[in-house]
């Protein structure tokens, strides 16, 4: 499955056509849809790839956001390089999730960045892209450079490099840092106050940078830290753990009280990510059964749910060219079909049901309230400023007085609605599907 993935991209790398990228993805992920819902524990090429469940679906929301970003950037300039960026992130996503070495997981969680930097410095809209490419590199390389210390140390003490090794057999004295060793993880999440890189780069990226920097590149550090966590040993009592859990939590529910602050609408949608990202953190460092499929459903559910909106706002960002909420204001009247797909997506945002969302934050909300009752009273207020937020966002682009034209109306076309409900369908109706 792996092989053939990667050989078909590398063929869309040479193609350099745009539509024949969209036809490509289109079919490659109808059959990684197919794999993963029968996946099962197994190893490709001697061990150099694994397939499972989880890699499966990280792999088919990949190739999906990837189809949705050129979907979104239709009038994109120099389409040829535009395609060679795109193709080249899906690629070294689609690897990282299917190595079974932590060195090479390593690599090609590195690697992501090249391209993505040159994604949002050639195709930025302001000057600042250049910064915000800049505090994108720094942060995640410095963190990550502990992450590959981290491994070597595991690996000099006993454990193989393979994620499915059993962490029983390394000494303990190589554990007593993890909480250092995860710092990568962290920022790539990111976790607050590690989370300064993400606003800046979303703001400066076009909208195939934000929609695969939300929809999966930060699901780079949900999948690592949950393949690492499984073969650590780490006690929930443990002081590191519990100050951890408390800065995560509390920043979480910062994150959200800054998006009701917001004027910007792509700092709004970004820092929505950092709040509910906490959750997936929250649900991967508790160990658990529960807590752990709850983290996988929200990573899904967050995927498709940041990226539509991203979309969102670069729909009608293309009809006001401004970001600003006050210049947004009036949209009930212009373009009902937009605002429509706002309030669906802005309601999953918020996890109402049958979303992804709820169902994740059911799981993950049980496993907090096992392990502390305050932990259960933060993710309390989590909930509720979830919602202020995604209400606000649709109340403010919705209603009151519009400043933008009515002719502009000609540019919101059909595709960005098809887009947004490609994203609202599998968000609400992959409950169904879920083992």
């Amino acid at each position: 499955m792996v092989k053939g993935l990667a050989i078909s991209l590398i063929a869309l790398i040479i193609m350099k056509n745009l539509n024949v990228s969209i036809i490509g993805l289109s079919v490659l992920t109808i059959l990684s849809m197919g794999a993963a819902s029968v996946a099962t524990g197994g190893v490709e090429l001697n061990g150099l790839y694994s397939t499972d469940f989880v890699m499966g679906l990280m792999i088919t929301l990949t190739l999906f956001v990837a189809i949705l970003s050129y979907l979104s950037s239709a009038k994109v300039s120099r389409k040829a390089s535009f395609n060679l960026m795109v193709i080249s992130i899906s690629l070294i996503l689609v690897m990282s999730f299917s190595v079974s070495s932590f060195f090479l997981f390593f690599f090609f969680f590195e690697s992501v960045l090249a391209p993505l930097l040159l994604l949002i410095v050639g195709w930025g809209y302001q000057p600042e892209r250049l910064q915000a490419g800049g505090y994108m590199v720094i942060y995640t390389v410095f963190g990550s450079l502990f992450f590959l210390w981290g491994v070597s140390e595991l690996y000099l003490s006993g454990m193989s490099s393979s994620m499915s090794s059993v962490g029983s057999l390394v000494k303990k004295s190589a554990m007593s840092l993890w909480w250092l060793y995860i710092l990568g993880f962290l920022i790539k999440l990111p976790m607050y106050p590690f989370h300064l890189w993400l606003p800046k780069a979303h703001v400066e990226a076009p909208v195939a940078g934000s929609m695969l920097l939300a929809g999966v590149v930060l699901k780079l550090g949900g999948y690592g830290l949950l393949r690492f966590m499984a073969v650590m040993q780490v006690s929930l009592s443990s002081v590191f753990f519990v100050l951890l859990l408390s800065v995560n939590l509390a920043g979480g529910f910062y994150a959200g009280l800054a998006c009701v602050r917001q004027v910007d609408l792509k700092c709004l949608v970004a820092y929505s990510s950092v709040a509910h990202m906490s959750l997936v953190l929250l649900g991967v460092l508790s160990n658990t059964l529960l807590g752990v499929m709850g983290a996988i459903i929200i990573m899904v559910g967050h995927g498709l749910c940041s990226s539509g909106l991203f979309s969102y706002v670069n729909a009608i960002y293309k009809m006001s060219h401004s970001r600003l909420l006050v210049m947004n204001k009036g949209g009930l009247l212009l373009c009902p079909v937009l605002v429509l797909m706002c309030f669906l997506l802005s309601s999953s945002n918020m996890a109402a049901p049958p979303s992804l969302n709820l169902f994740g934050e059911i799981l993950v909300f049980g496993v907090g309230g096992w392990m502390s009752g305050a932990f259960l009273f933060i993710l309390g207020l989590m909930s509720f400023i979830s919602a202020c937020f995604s209400l606000y966002l649709y109340g403010s682009c919705s209603h009151g007085k519009g400043l933008m034209h009515s002719e502009s109306l000609n540019l919101s076309s059909l595709c960005d609605a098809f887009v947004l409900l490609s994203h609202w369908v599998p968000l609400n109706f992959l409950f169904m599907f879920m083992p």
